[in-house]
C-alpha cells in the first residue's frame, strides 16, 4: 500500500515527535538512575574519604 504524498509531511512530522518524545524519556530515565546511583553511593564514598584521611593521618604525622 502507498501512501499518499499528502501525508509525507504530517508523517514526518509525527515520527519526529515521537523521536522526540522518546529521546527526553530516555534522557530523563538516565538522569533519574544516575541521581539515584550518587544518592545511594554518597555514605560510601564518605566513609572511604574519612577513613582514607585518618590513615593518612596516622602515617604522615604532622
Amino acid at each position: 500500500m502507498k501512501i499518499p504524498k499528502v501525508f509525507h509531511p504530517i508523517l514526518g512530522v509525527l515520527t519526529g515527535t515521537i523521536l522526540f518524545l522518546a529521546g527526553i524519556a530516555v534522557l530523563s530515565a538516565v538522569f533519574v538512575g544516575a541521581y539515584k546511583a550518587v544518592q545511594y553511593a554518597g555514605p560510601f564514598v564518605s566513609d572511604v574519604f574519612s577513613r582514607l584521611v585518618s590513615y593518612l593521618s596516622q602515617w604522615l604525622p604532622l
